[in-house]
């Protein structure tokens, strides 16, 4: 489930077959359109349509299918655009980015002003683009296998990367997720288990980390363990309207409401069925959804309203790195615990087994340099 960040619209993957069905949020849901509803269904190697809202207008790109379509309330249009693995609307909705480019490859992204069709190119990221709820920042990932990066940019017509980032061990990371005071983040993970873990922001300081399934398997072949696994939903974590609380959809139809600070947890029993996907609204109400269910929950609770302030804070902390620059090569990292800068990175020779992964595989490589 993907929501309109200021209307009242939620585009909904279809399990079955590459199609999106449009919903209206207002006190029920209601389905008022579809992208794809008559596609074959999944074969063996498809896989899921991404989508991307438009961020002021009722506007819907969805890519996938063999095909990239634009959806607007007067009909669909098929765009001279190459199906790519992640797509995006730039903050001003004037052009789409789309990453990686040429599609399977790493190296690179393209801005496409939608106006005149002009190409240019930029750095590649992955999974999407996240907006501050103050406006004046975005957010996105470079995965790799042995680390992810959290990235932020001021918003412009491109991404130009900050010299402070997150790091996180492995890859699997889902995009992160403001909350609406935008004073956390949270981003969902795989340690090989299921995770959550919680930043504040500015500062990026982790202040919660929760496992939510098996850690470890027993064996490689604990199908215990592997049926588990894949009984959590990938898209299940969301900020509602009440302060501090993060919601997490569970394979037994609860939903977990997290306080990231104090680290308790509420259960609230909402479906009958597994929770496959869970996002929250433009007004900050959940929609859950299951198998064969699907559920606008109100959220009670006052509006909060970000502070530009914790943005403006952030960017007096950092500067934009070369535009020819790897942000690996530049920025400072942090995992919310420990900070490395590149004077760090580039003379450890020596890691415990505690430290990450990533780190202890950059040690390595340094001593056997030296």
């Amino acid at each position: 489930m993907v929501c309109h960040p200021k209307l009242p619209l939620v585009a909904g993957i279809d399990q079955d077959r590459p199609a999106v069905r449009l919903y209206y949020a207002e006190r029920v849901l209601r389905e008022f359109g579809a992208v794809g509803a008559d596609s074959a269904q999944y074969g063996k190697f498809d896989r899921w349509p991404v989508v991307a809202w438009h961020p002021e207008r009722p506007e819907l790109v969805v890519s996938g299918g063999g095909e990239t379509v634009r959806w607007t309330r007067n009909g669909t249009s098929v765009l001279d655009i190459a199906v790519s693995d992640d797509v995006a609307f730039s903050p001003d909705g004037q052009s789409l980015w789309t990453s990686p480019t040429p599609p399977g490859l790493c190296d690179r992204s393209d801005v496409i002003d939608l106006g005149t069709g002009i190409v240019e190119f930029a750095p590649v990221w992955d999974t999407g683009i996240v907006t501050h709820p103050a406006g004046g920042l975005i957010a996105t990932k470079q995965s790799d296998q042995g680390a992810t990066f959290v990235l932020f940019s001021r918003p412009g017509d491109r991404l130009r990367f900050l010299d402070r980032a997150l790091i996180l061990d492995g890859g699997g990371h889902g995009l992160p997720v403001f909350s609406p005071d935008g004073r956390h983040l949270a981003i969902r993970g795989d340690d090989p288990g299921h995770l959550v873990l919680v930043f504040e922001f500015p500062s990026l300081r982790r202040v919660r980390k929760t496992t939510f399934s098996v850690p470890e398997p027993d064996s490689i072949d604990d199908m215990n363990w592997v049926a588990e696994y894949r009984s959590w939903a990938w898209h299940n974590i969301a900020f509602g309207t009440r302060p501090g609380a993060l919601w997490i959809g569970t394979p037994s139809g609860t939903v977990l409401e997290l306080n990231v600070e104090r680290g308790r947890t509420t259960e609230h029993k909402l479906l009958r069925s597994a929770v496959t996907a869970l996002a929250a609204t433009s007004s900050g109400d959940l929609v859950v959804a299951g198998d064969g269910e699907l559920a606008l929950v109100p959220v009670p609770g006052p509006r909060t309203v970000a502070d530009p302030a914790t943005v403006a804070e952030f960017l007096a902390s950092t500067a934009e790195i070369p535009g020819d620059g790897l942000p690996e090569d530049h920025v400072v990292h942090t995992d919310g615990i420990s900070t490395w800068g590149q004077e760090d990175l580039a003379t450890i020779t020596e890691a415990a087994p505690g430290d990450p992964h990533w780190l202890q595989t950059r040690a390595w490589l340094n001593a056997r340099r030296s």
